[in-house]
């Protein structure tokens, strides 16, 4: 069953991966997120990034199908793979996190988990997501205030985000997530330090992203 649920969630990824290419790579350094023109052929993406992003999104999705039961919790996961590359693209092209793609995904995983409690599934998973959700982002609200220029405002709803994501999951899930994001992100750091690029501002997204779908992996 995993196996054929991998391999539908993986085709449908790689499908929806090219509107949501469109999207990364229209993405300015200032102003809102738009559709843009020719969002269903990838609109201004360059075909290799293009290919990069659906197959991106085709292995992440895919990586969701084999690891995240089939109850109506599973899109949540699904469409935060799908967003949570698009906006890895966009924090890397831009270093930007737009509020209307991480909003999405706290939208998207309420949505989905208040489904899946309505119709039989344990309410302490919810409870359980919304507090990890809450608790992440209040902390990472907390250093960034303390830490001006460390973190920036989309950087605390992502990873509030991710812990409300991973939180339907268990708080050990959650936790883990985050430090594997955060140690990532560590190491890169670090290796830029040592390449001399040690002023150069890092995105945190596509690390945050990693530990996410690293967590999800590992919790099936």
């Amino acid at each position: 069953m995993n196996s054929l649920a991998s391999i539908g969630l993986g085709v449908a990824g790689a499908i929806v991966g090219v509107p949501m290419a469109a999207i990364a790579h229209g993405v300015t350094d200032v102003g809102p997120v738009r559709l843009p023109a020719r969002w269903w052929a990838g609109g201004p993406t360059r075909p290799r990034h293009l290919l990069l992003t659906v197959a991106l999104v085709a292995v992440a999705a895919a990586t969701i199908g084999a690891s995240v039961p089939p109850t109506l919790a599973l899109p949540a996961f699904w469409l935060f793979a799908v967003v949570g590359i698009g906006l890895s693209v966009v924090d890397v092209r831009c270093r930007r996190l737009p509020h209307r793609l991480t909003g999405a995904l706290w939208a998207s995983s309420s949505l989905c988990f208040i489904a899946a409690t309505m119709t039989g599934s344990d309410v302490g998973l919810l409870v359980q997501a919304v507090s990890a959700g809450f608790a992440t982002a209040i902390v990472m609200l907390a250093v960034a205030l303390a830490l001006p220029g460390q973190l920036g405002l989309g950087d605390v709803v992502l990873a509030g985000a991710i812990a409300f994501n991973l939180g339907w999951l268990g708080w050990r899930t959650a936790v883990l997530g985050l430090v594997a994001g955060l140690l990532l992100q560590g190491a890169i750091v670090l290796a830029a330090k040592i390449r001399q690029r040690s002023g150069t501002l890092m995105p945190i997204g596509p690390a945050l992203v990693s530990g996410w779908l690293l967590a999800v992996l590992l919790a099936a």
